[in-house]
């Protein structure tokens, strides 16, 4: 049965609530990191990990969460996920060392499963308009915390101090909970089955090897021993998995729903909406950051950087909101078209004048609206296509896909920024630059063409 407007308004709210505080501690620690190197006595590669720790705790966690909120109720693992994002949040507050504060990252990676958990919930007890506008709320709320979590981690590190920015986490998570309480109602249980634990350890395995080798690939050379064994490794288990959960009756994974022509073209889509912003997200900070020489650079601090980036973190929530309307006037299909080829207009517009501030700000804007409306059309895409009793294990795979995409646009950016063929004495130069916001405007207009290959069928 579907809650009064009034009660449906609350669950929205507090479900925004829990999706923005995972939401924000993707970023909130990016303006900390050098604070963070000294505090700690740690360089800069050991300090990744801050961010890395959390990418792929929140990677392996995700569908597996998802999983068990389909058949143990999504409001009671909603309430898991963030208690052991508080927990994490505390433990991280007052970490006396560095191997501290990553389990503390660690415990609120599993946040990340908070968003199909959100939707899994909104798809259960709202319907029509209402249901289309929640997922827009909520796939807007992620992108603006995101990138609105660059602002305010500058400010809380220059006025207070690091540890303040957890607190901040587990406050949101706290408030969070207390709300989801209050207007949540209890799901219904799935299936009683058996914990699928060949699937689990496999997933675990297949995600761990695969991200691991992404996000290292840079340092450790793409060519070396340990990037190609945990390659091999991560094919190996992830096919292992497609065998096992094809055998299982109670499978972690329905593959082969999964593998519906119409899911795998909507995840397909997630990978370019995951990769293409953290091109931006990698180079503009770099660009605006320059120290000012002509052809590129603003001379910025890091809190003047996130401010010049907020108009765009502003623009993924409107376009959250802008695509129900859309979806209802031209469909799915032509809304994911529409979504990347605005990233692509945004990429190629910052590619043509990097050294305007103004370009950077109304094109990066751009990137976001087309991003904001991206998220939503997948959103509703995966709660629309998947069975009532799958959706946030489903989800929870398209989180785990658009992860795949985020963690292939930070080192491919590092990279082009780095490359001989337009760094000048080993830094980059406005021809970098160039390049890169080619590079998201040709792959966000590839993947436009992708999305016209969408054929969404009828609702499950």
């Amino acid at each position: 049965m579907v809650p009064p407007v009034p009660r449906s308004r609350g669950l929205v709210f507090a479900l925004a609530l829990a999706v923005l505080a995972f939401s924000m501690m993707q970023t909130l620690l990016v303006p900390a990191l050098p604070t963070l190197t000294r505090e700690f006595g740690i360089d800069a590669a050991l300090a990744g990990w801050i961010l890395t720790s959390y990418l792929l705790c929140g990677a392996i966690a995700a569908p597996i969460l998802g999983a068990l909120g389909d058949r143990h109720g999504h409001r009671k693992i909603l309430f898991v996920t963030l208690g052991l994002f508080i927990a994490g949040g505390v433990l991280a507050a007052v970490a006396p060392s560095f191997p501290v504060l990553l389990a503390g990252r660690v415990l609120q990676g599993a946040s990340t499963a908070t968003f199909p958990l959100a939707l899994a919930i909104v798809r259960r007890h709202t319907t029509g308009p209402a249901q289309s506008a929640a997922i827009g709320w909520l796939s807007g709320t992620m992108g603006l915390g995101a990138g609105a979590a660059l602002v305010v981690g500058g400010v809380i590190v220059e006025s207070l101090s690091w540890h303040w920015l957890f607190v901040t986490g587990a406050v949101m998570g706290a408030l969070a909970l207390v709300l989801v309480a209050a207007f949540a109602p209890a799901s219904a249980r799935g299936q009683a089955t058996r914990t699928d634990w060949p699937g689990t350890i496999l997933l675990t395995v297949g995600l761990l090897a695969l991200l691991l080798a992404i996000s290292q690939g840079g340092r450790w050379g793409w060519t070396s021993v340990q990037v190609l064994g945990l390659a091999a490794l991560a094919v190996a288990a992830l096919w292992a998995l497609v065998i096992v959960e094809r055998r299982t009756a109670a499978p972690l994974l329905d593959v082969r729903t999964l593998a519906r022509p119409a899911l795998a073209i909507t995840n397909g889509i997630t990978l370019f909406l995951g990769f293409v912003p953290y091109l931006c997200y990698i180079g503009l900070p770099v660009l605006l950051q320059g120290p000012g020489e002509p052809g590129f650079g603003q001379g910025f601090s890091v809190t003047q950087t996130g401010i010049a980036l907020l108009p765009g973190a502003i623009l993924v929530f409107l376009g959250g909101r802008f695509a129900p309307w859309l979806i209802s006037r031209v469909g799915p299909r032509a809304t994911a078209f529409v979504a990347l080829a605005a990233m692509g207009v945004g990429g190629a517009g910052i590619a043509v004048a990097p050294g305007s501030l103004a370009v950077i700000v109304v094109f990066f804007a751009l990137v976001g609206l087309g991003n904001g409306i991206g998220f939503a059309v997948v959103a509703e895409l995966v709660a629309g296509l998947a069975p009532r009793d799958e959706v946030a294990a489903a989800l929870g795979v398209n989180g785990v896909l658009r992860t795949v995409g985020s963690a292939l646009g930070a080192p491919v950016a590092t990279a082009v920024l780095a490359s001989g063929a337009w760094a000048v004495g080993g830094a980059p130069s406005a021809a970098s630059f160039t390049a890169l916001f080619v590079l998201g405007a040709v792959v966000s207009i590839v993947g436009a063409c992708f999305a016209l290959t969408l054929r969404p069928g009828p609702r499950r």
